[in-house]
C-alpha cells in the first residue's frame, strides 16, 4: 500500500503532500449514518473480499517475514511467508491457505503487500499477489525461489490442498512492453508493476496493474493482453499524478469499471472500460479509492480508505453510492478506519476495517440507507 501511494504522486522520491479537497459537490449523506457488525476480527493487512453463497473470502497481505529483505522507495522491506486467504461462515473464521509470501516492514508488518485479491469461479480459486521491487529490465520479481509467487496470478485447484499453479506475470509484462510509457514516473521508476485488482472477465480475469497504471486481461493460461492505459492528471503546481488504479469490477452494463487510488484529495476517479474503446470517466471528485461494488440496484459503490486523503496514519474511510442521476451520497461510519475491500451481497455490503495494519484487521457488515 505505501508503494501505491508513491506511485501516484511522481514528484521527487519521498515527497508525500496530501493537498485539501475543494467544495463539497456531492450529495451528503443524513445525520444517520449506518451501523457497523464486526464479524471477523484479528486478520493481518486484509484486502479485498468476495462472498459466495454465504461464505465471504479474503486476501490478508501478512506481515511480511525475516526470510529476505530488499531496499525500496519506502525502505527496508522484508519477505515473509505470512499472507494467507481466509473465509469467513457463521462468525468461524478460517485460513484455508497459508505460507502465502508477504512483504512488510521490519518494525510492525503495517502496510503489507501480498495477497491482495481474489476469485472463485466454478469452484477454483484464483488470487492475485502483489509485488514491490521488479527488474526494470526483466520486471521479474527479486525474491526468486523464496517467493515466485510475487505479481502473478495464483490458480487453485482445491483451495487448502496446496495444489497451485503460476498463472500470469504482470512483472514481466510491464517490462516488455510498458504500456504507459513511464508517464509521469520518477527517474528509475519507469518500469513499475504492482498488480492489485481483479475481477473474471471474459474467460480471463481484468487486472489492475496499480504500478504500470493500466488495465490488463489475463488467462489462465499466463496470456497478458493490455485493455487499457490510464493517463496522469495535473493537479497544479506542474504536478502530474499519475492513475494507480487500484480495483476493477463488471458493470450491470457488461462494461469494466476501474477505481484510481489518487493521493491527492478529490482527484481520484472511476473510468469505465469498454475493450477495444479509449476508456472514460464514469465518475469523479472522489479520494484513496480502493474498491468499487454495485449494489442490487445497480449503483455504484466507491470506497475510500481515507476521507480525509492522509494515508499514514489510518483514518476513517468513507463508502460513496453513485446515484443513477449522477448525485453521490457519502457514508462514513464510525469504526471504517483505512477500509481496504467492498463486497455486496443482497443488502448486505460488507467492507475490510483496519486494512492496513497487522492483528487488528476487521470485516465489517452494514446496510445503507
Amino acid at each position: 500500500m505505501r508503494e501505491l501511494a508513491r506511485r501516484t504522486l511522481a514528484v521527487t522520491a519521498g515527497l508525500a503532500v496530501v493537498l485539501s479537497p475543494g467544495a463539497a459537490t456531492a450529495a451528503q449523506a443524513g445525520s444517520s449514518q449506518p451501523t457497523l457488525q464486526v464479524v471477523a476480527s484479528g486478520l493481518n493487512n486484509p484486502r479485498h473480499l468476495v462472498v459466495d453463497r454465504g461464505t465471504i473470502w479474503v486476501a490478508e497481505a501478512g506481515v511480511g517475514g525475516d526470510l529476505q529483505c530488499i531496499i525500496t522507495p519506502e525502505g527496508e522491506q522484508c519477505l515473509g511467508h505470512s499472507g494467507a486467504i481466509t473465509t469467513v461462515r457463521n462468525g468461524v473464521v478460517t485460513r484455508v491457505i497459508e505460507g502465502l509470501p508477504s512483504l512488510g516492514a521490519p518494525t510492525d508488518g503495517s502496510y503489507a503487500t501480498g495477497p491482495a485479491d481474489l476469485s472463485l469461479r466454478n469452484g477454483r480459486l484464483t488470487v492475485l499477489m502483489s509485488t514491490s521491487g521488479i527488474d526494470p529490465v526483466t520486471g521479474e520479481n527479486p525474491f526468486g525461489a523464496n517467493g515466485p509467487e510475487m505479481g502473478r496470478l495464483l490458480h487453485f485447484i482445491c483451495p487448502g490442498a496446496g495444489h497451485v499453479r503460476l498463472g500470469a506475470d504482470f512483472g514481466v509484462h510491464e517490462a516488455r512492453h510498458n504500456p504507459d510509457g513511464g508517464a509521469g514516473a520518477p527517474a528509475g521508476a519507469e518500469i513499475e508493476s504492482n498488480p492489485y485488482g481483479m475481477v473474471p472477465f471474459r474467460g480471463g480475469f481484468a487486472v489492475t496493474d496499480a504500478g504500470g497504471n493500466d488495465l490488463l486481461w489475463a488467462t489462465r493460461g499466463g496470456r497478458i493482453k493490455t485493455l487499457a492505459v490510464f493517463p496522469t492528471k495535473d493537479v497544479g503546481g506542474g504536478w502530474q499524478l499519475q492513475s494507480a488504479p487500484t480495483a476493477v469490477e463488471v458493470g450491470p452494463d457488461g462494461a469494466l469499471y476501474v477505481a484510481e487510488l489518487s493521493v491527492v484529495a478529490g482527484t481520484a476517479r472511476v473510468y469505465r472500460v469498454v475493450p477495444g474503446q479509449e476508456p472514460t470517466v464514469f465518475a469523479d471528485g472522489f479520494t484513496l479509492l480502493t474498491d468499487l461494488a454495485f449494489d442490487r440496484q445497480g449503483r455504484l459503490l466507491t470506497l475510500s480508505m481515507a476521507k480525509d486523503g492522509a494515508i499514514f496514519p489510518p483514518s476513517h474511510g468513507e463508502i460513496v453510492r453513485v446515484e443513477h442521476d449522477g448525485s453521490k451520497t457519502r457514508f462514513s461510519p464510525e469504526g471504517l478506519i483505512a477500509p481496504t475491500g467492498i463486497a455486496v451481497s443482497g443488502d448486505d455490503v460488507y467492507a475490510t476495517s483496519q486494512g492496513v495494519s497487522p492483528g487488528i484487521g476487521e470485516i465489517v457488515k452494514l446496510r445503507l440507507p
